[in-house]
């Protein structure tokens, strides 16, 4: 689902990226158009139900997306079901919430808004950038064909400035060695040391568009003239090009409409940062370092293991309201002299992509200040009239409202009563003491003998009237009663259970029980008693609050099993990725 390209230069130093407010385009802009054809009015219909409660296809739509946006996932149909079926959840929680009268809460309050700037900066875009963005033609989406069967090993010269890649390039002309200036040029990049601009393998669509072009364009061993990106200015030097050539038609046109989408996204995000420039970059910043370590250190025990989509979105959800010891009013940067204070870094930091708060908080900054200039930009063309703007303003109130109503919950939840219940829902994850299984062991006389019985059993299903069959003394039946507290050879504990009234189901022939076979006839799990494991109860309920007070405000006649989801739906209402 998310749409990413890997900088050619790598992690830029902070003296670049201060100079060059940070673009993260694709997931705050980016609108998917389905692959499959879906119907005029999949988007209202509903993907989720229970008891009158609905998610519509357009609020899955959203909300799936900004999923992908910030933790990236895998995209398949369970993941679609599972959170379609999430998210209704939410609905519940969110209409308890508003009975509760937290709709009124500043809270919720910001997250409208927030939502709703994020909408405006996408009209902005779509309505100024996305009309100047060509279509790729016949011919470049060939070319963009070719270039994602191919792979190129390269190694680069980087400057953040026109006249100082030009002094390179007339070095290298003059015979100056590749490596020295490569490994000098990355160094004041901030590449680590020994890396002499070595890129690995660059494939389609990791470079911006005229990096990519140049580079495909030079033929092995050879060195291109410098070229620009977003970032700055490159020289490639090709060691090595590897390509797959498909013969057949069939494979380009399987592909199309992925490649026009990667194509055309690609120039948007180039031709959005480029407006960007125009609009921002002539402010002046000057941030308050201190203030930002302060900020950093107090948001800091909160963050989410980045590894969990649900803890990630639990973070961006939850930081409107953490509340750290430093006064909202506190200037952390000036922009044109005008005071940019922590309230306002907070106010916009549930938007910026969780990886940008952990690993490089001035960025978060910078993009929290381009969030603020373009939100007021994007006033200019009436973001107010748009159904995506009313849509996101419902989306926002009912997720804010879910967090809210969640924390409130945990903030007051008493563990103690819950303890026994919540025995019963985790008794078979956590509290297993041992399981005993019944079967019939059927030992035969030899290999032949074994192998032959269960063939024959295999095509009557009768196992009695097979046994029978056999000649005396070829087979000795005997009851087992065995434990996982026990050693057992064979692997009784791991076998399926036949059903009564259904053909039995038999495992083997097993060499280490002298040619046997096994019938599993009963399984039964014994818990160590609540007594026994009361305290680990009750520090898993500590652990867990979120998910136990998500769980006891769902209401009470709630079960998952009931929830109507249109899986066809779910499948047409997106592209798979």
């Amino acid at each position: 689902m998310k749409h990413s390209r890997r900088n050619a230069t790598g992690s830029l130093p902070q003296a670049i990226v201060s100079s060059h407010l940070p673009v993260i385009l694709a997931v705050a802009f980016v609108v998917l158009v389905s692959c499959t054809p879906r119907q005029p009015d999949d988007m209202l219909a509903p993907v989720a139900s229970w008891n009158g409660i609905q998610v519509s296809g357009e609020h899955f739509v959203q909300e799936y997306q900004l999923f992908g946006t910030y933790a990236p996932f895998t995209d398949r149909p369970e993941l679609r079901q599972y959170y379609a079926g999430i998210m209704l959840e939410r609905m519940l929680i969110a209409e308890a919430g508003r009975r509760a009268g937290l709709d009124t809460t500043r809270a919720v309050r910001h997250a409208v808004q927030r939502r709703s700037d994020m909408t405006a900066r996408r009209h902005l875009f779509n309505t100024e950038v996305r009309p100047t963005v060509p279509e790729p033609t016949e011919d470049e989406l060939r070319t963009a064909f070719r270039r994602s069967n191919t792979r190129i090993r390269a190694q680069q010269i980087f400057a953040p400035t026109r006249q100082e890649i030009d002094s390179l390039y007339t070095l290298l002309q003059n015979g100056a060695d590749f490596d020295r200036l490569a490994e000098e040029s990355m160094q004041r990049a901030g590449s680590a040391q020994g890396t002499a601009g070595h890129m690995g393998w660059v494939t389609f669509n990791q470079l911006d568009e005229a990096p990519e072009n140049v580079l495909f364009a030079t033929q092995r061993h050879h060195i291109a003239p410098p070229v620009a990106s977003l970032r700055g200015w490159h020289i490639f030097r090709v060691w090595d090009v590897e390509e797959t050539v498909f013969m057949d038609e069939s494979t380009f046109n399987n592909r199309r409409d992925r490649l026009r989408f990667e194509v055309f996204q690609r120039r948007f995000d180039e031709a959005s940062a480029r407006f960007i420039q125009q609009e921002i970059f002539s402010a002046g910043l000057v941030v308050d370092m201190q203030v930002l370590g302060s900020l950093y250190d107090a948001i800091r025990p909160s963050m989410p293991n980045r590894s969990h989509p649900e803890e990630v979105i639990r973070f961006n959800n939850e930081l409107s309201l953490l509340q750290p010891e430093i006064d909202e009013n506190t200037p952390v940067a000036e922009v044109d002299g005008q005071p940019f204070t922590v309230g306002q870094f907070l106010y916009h930091m549930p938007d910026i992509p969780v990886d940008w708060i952990a690993t490089d908080f001035r960025h978060a900054l910078e993009i929290a200040i381009r969030d603020s200039i373009l939100a007021h930009r994007a006033q200019r063309v009436r973001p107010d009239t748009t159904a995506a703007m009313r849509l996101n303003r419902k989306v926002a109130e009912y997720t804010a409202l879910y967090y809210s109503t969640l924390q409130q919950t945990v903030d007051t939840l008493q563990t103690e009563p819950l303890a026994e219940r919540y025995y019963e829902v985790w008794k078979n994850e956590q509290f297993v003491d041992y399981q005993t299984t019944s079967y019939t062991l059927y030992t035969f006389a030899d290999s032949l003998t074994a192998v032959r019985a269960l063939s024959e059993f295999q095509r009557g299903q009768d196992w009695e009237r097979m046994v029978a069959s056999l000649p005396d003394q070829s087979v000795s039946i005997t009851q087992h009663e065995a434990t996982t507290l026990e050693e057992t050879v064979l692997p009784v504990h791991a076998l399926p259970v036949s059903q009564p009234g259904e053909a039995p189901l038999l495992s083997g022939p097993y060499q280490r029980a002298n040619w046997a076979v096994i019938h599993v006839t009963d399984r039964q799990t014994h818990w160590m008693p609540f007594d026994q494991v009361r305290d680990d109860v009750l520090h898993l309920l500590s652990g867990r609050k979120i998910q136990v007070a998500h769980r006891e405000l769902l209401p009470g006649d709630f079960t998952t099993d009931e929830i109507l989801l249109d899986t066809l739906l779910l499948d047409r209402l997106l592209p798979y990725y």
